[in-house]
């Protein structure tokens, strides 16, 4: 007796033969796929605790979304992106915010996750990572984990000048603490020894906010705290995720070439040198590309560039604030048009490999490509279903992953399941109740908004020029 039997789906799986089964089936006990294939070579009707028909549905592993920011949902489209976007920020984290904000905002990112397809997530606590507080970290992970989605998340350096000092509200009260560079790596070993093994769906990875060394930073310093994050991942056997930018890749290298590795993920990587596209390829890290994020459009990540060099290079949203959101469906679009429009060249990013990106690629990035980001029996049963009966996606009986990428939205997916368990069916959430996440989510945010100073209002509802031919910054 099997625990889930999907029949007469189109099963695309995303595996090493880039099987798809037309229609197929899928089998799940436990949280794992037990078996799957073509509906042709069923003799006889599998035994199940729950079937689900799936005619008219795409049925495909789960995506895994390798980058964003906690906090984010809370703040999106606030502020103008042209003030200092991260100074203010770890403004609004370090100084306005409780451990409920974190808690609300942790539910609703894992909830507009899931209703996205998203099985996966990963995020860094803050814009860049909010350290000095474990207790933070717990919440972000109660409120992603009642969802029911694997979550991986950290901490890690900040940027910026030291020390911080961030405030803590406890028994209704703000108190002002200083953070120094110790404290937070201390801080960061502590969370990858408490946090990991709690849940079989929640993983701690060490997460800094760059590699890249900042103005204020000597060589020696920042090449001390991309050691000490780097031990830590390693000691612990946690991937190691991270920005870098132009230089900074290059300054690990010479520093910590230890850094380097097949589950280090380095976001945005833009402006690289030939020697750093070079420096990718031979270390086998791997670069979170994120296409609509603003840093890509300040400066160019020179994605072809570094796959023709043999590099590897996944799909993230690097959701939510600005002006971005958890749909990896759109990012997989947006892939496909800077690309080719950047390469003068329509044939760049066939739409399989572009799923790849978003699946069985960024499972490997993380490490858990032996458990997810492909539908083959023995992996754990993270998968999606996708609506086709729609005008948009039909007649969807060709080239399935061309129809999935080219024209699929957030808003197809039906029905997704993590680990075995329905975790939303015909877009209802199951393992939590979606109308409290909004309703808590609204309350945090006005509890912050009652927090701000004058000034830091000013600065967070400003948008000038929201009409004009152009935004004034």
């Amino acid at each position: 007796m099997y625990d889930l039997y999907i029949k007469n789906a189109v099963i695309v799986t995303v595996d090493p033969a880039h099987t798809v089964y037309h229609p197929g089936y899928l089998l799940v006990s436990g949280t794992d796929i037990a078996a799957l294939g073509p509906m042709a070579e069923l003799t006889d009707e599998p035994q199940a605790k729950r079937v689900i028909d799936a005619t008219g549905f795409a049925l495909l592993p789960g995506l895994i979304d390798g980058h964003g920011h906690a906090g984010h949902c809370m703040i999106r489209n606030l502020a103008d992106p042209d003030q200092d976007w991260d100074t203010l920020m770890e403004t609004v984290y370090h100084r306005y915010t409780d451990e409920f904000f974190w808690y609300a905002e942790a539910a609703l990112a894992a909830a507009e996750r899931i209703k996205f397809g998203t099985t996966t997530g990963v995020s860094m606590i803050g814009s860049t990572p909010r350290c000095d507080s474990l207790d933070i970290l717990a919440a972000h992970f109660d409120g992603a984990k009642k969802t029911g989605i694997r979550q991986l998340s950290g901490i890690g350096f900040c940027d910026g000048p030291w020390p911080k000092h961030p405030r803590l509200r406890k028994n209704g009260k703000w108190t002002e603490t200083t953070l120094t560079p110790e404290q937070a790596a201390a801080n960061t070993e502590e969370a990858v020894r408490r946090f990991n093994g709690v849940s079989p769906r929640q993983r701690c990875i060490v997460a800094p906010g760059n590699i890249t060394p900042r103005p204020e930073d000597t060589p020696d310093f920042a090449a001390w705290k991309n050691r000490t994050m780097t031990r830590i991942a390693r000691e612990y056997g946690v991937p190691l995720h991270t920005h870098a930018r132009t230089g900074g890749i290059q300054f690990a290298w010479d520093t910590t070439p230890e850094l380097f590795g097949p589950t280090t993920t380095l976001t945005h990587s833009t402006g690289l040198t030939e020697r750093e596209i070079g420096i990718i390829a031979e270390s086998g890290a791997v670069i979170l590309h994120g296409p609509t994020t603003r840093a890509n459009i300040m400066q160019r990540c020179p994605v072809y560039e570094v796959l023709r060099a043999g590099g590897e290079v996944v799909i993230a949203t690097d959701g939510t604030a600005p002006d971005r959101s958890y749909d990896l469906w759109r990012d997989m679009k947006v892939f496909q048009v800077i690309h080719r429009l950047h390469e003068n060249n329509d044939r760049l990013a066939p739409p399989g490999r572009v799923l790849e990106m978003c699946t069985i690629r960024a499972a490997k990035a993380f490490g858990l490509d032996g458990i997810t980001g492909s539908l083959e029996a023995g992996k754990r049963a993270d998968l999606i279903l996708i609506d086709t009966r729609q005008p948009h996606l039909a007649p969807f009986n060709v080239l399935p992953e061309a129809r999935l990428v080219h024209f699929a939205q957030g808003q197809d997916v039906d029905t997704v399941i993590i680990e075995g368990e329905v975790v939303m069916e015909h877009r209802t959430l199951l393992c939590c109740d979606e109308a409290k996440i909004l309703a808590d989510a609204e309350t945090a945010q006005a509890q912050l908004f009652e927090r701000l100073e004058p000034e830091m209002r000013k600065r967070l509802f400003a948008y000038e020029g929201m009409y004009e031919l152009e935004a004034r910054g």
